[in-house]
């Protein structure tokens, strides 16, 4: 297939290429988990996107294409909050729902998941709302699986005491 530039797009090029039209939503959802900021959350998704357009030729099996990016972005905006060296605030317009799913109502479920860590926020988001298994996010975040569970425990004790208050 040849590529708009004129060049030859290689199955490899075509499968990212595919993988991004179709995870776009999840990897903005992704990405402001961390930077809680719109316009920071594309900056780092197209930075991620030109890293890894660079490094295709690493990956060794394409499977892993998912968790291999979404590491790659993670890094990318752990890097871009290094960078710029501000304090993220989360103002209440830029307040948005994380997850949009059916079975979770109103506003509520989302403002307790805002008040946990990244990590735990994250870990809470990519199991129960994209479906990762433990190994999975372990793997995205170079975690042992053991620790994903203590950490999804610790987020759903957390979650359950905010409720609780609510």
């Amino acid at each position: 297939m040849i590529g708009g530039d004129g060049v030859f797009k290689r199955p490899r090029e075509k499968i990212f290429e595919a993988y991004i039209g179709d995870n776009k939503e999840k990897l903005f959802k992704i990405a402001y988990v961390y930077l809680k900021n719109k316009d920071d959350a594309m900056d780092v998704i197209h930075e991620s996107i030109v890293k890894a357009y660079n490094k295709l030729g690493n990956i060794k099996d394409l499977d892993n294409i998912d968790s291999w990016f979404i590491r790659l972005m993670i890094n990318t905006a752990i890097d871009y909050i290094r960078k710029n060296s501000r304090t993220v605030l989360v103002e209440d317009k830029d307040m948005e729902v994380l997850i949009n799913k059916s079975k979770v109502q109103g506003d509520g479920f989302n403002l307790l998941i805002e008040n946990l860590n990244e990590e735990l926020r994250l870990i809470i988001i990519l199991k129960y709302f994209h479906g990762y298994k433990i190994r999975e996010i372990s793997e995205i975040l170079n975690l042992k699986e053991s620790q994903v569970k203590n950490k999804i425990h610790k987020a759903l004790k957390l979650l359950r005491k905010e409720f609780q208050e609510e």
